[in-house]
């Protein structure tokens, strides 16, 4: 069909055949599968993503929730974590699901932030250089 209206458009052709009907349903075929693709794709990048982020989580662990408040992992089952939040004496306990993570930096002196500490201060001199 694409095809026809190209060529009825260029002048070939008084009006439109249906000589290449087979034409229009590869390249709707062809359309609807670029478009699931990039649909589907993004969204199993997105939850690897987030499965990586939560094998990342663990006692100790400072967490931001999806409403914004940050606290320190202290319990943690299979369905909901324990923040503490606040200092000194105002300082208070929160129950959430795992869902309402959105992210998570590493427990202090862990190999991970040790590891995070160490990149950020060699990005740091590599700013400083230039």
């Amino acid at each position: 069909m694409l095809m026809n209206l190209i060529a009825f458009f260029e002048g070939e052709s008084e009006t439109p055949t249906n000589n290449d009907g087979w034409i229009m349903w590869v390249i709707a075929g062809v359309l609807i599968v670029a478009m699931v693709l990039m649909m589907i794709l993004p969204q199993r990048k997105q939850k690897k993503r987030q499965q990586e982020m939560m094998s990342k989580l663990g006692v100790g662990s400072i967490v931001t929730t999806i409403g914004g408040i940050v606290g320190e992992v202290v319990e943690l089952d299979d369905k909901h974590i324990w923040l503490v939040t606040g200092s000194g004496e105002n300082k208070c306990s929160m129950q959430f699901l795992r869902q309402a993570i959105h992210s998570i930096e590493p427990a202090p002196g862990s190999p991970e932030a040790v590891a995070e500490q160490e990149a950020k201060s060699e990005a740091d001199e590599v700013d400083e250089i230039k």
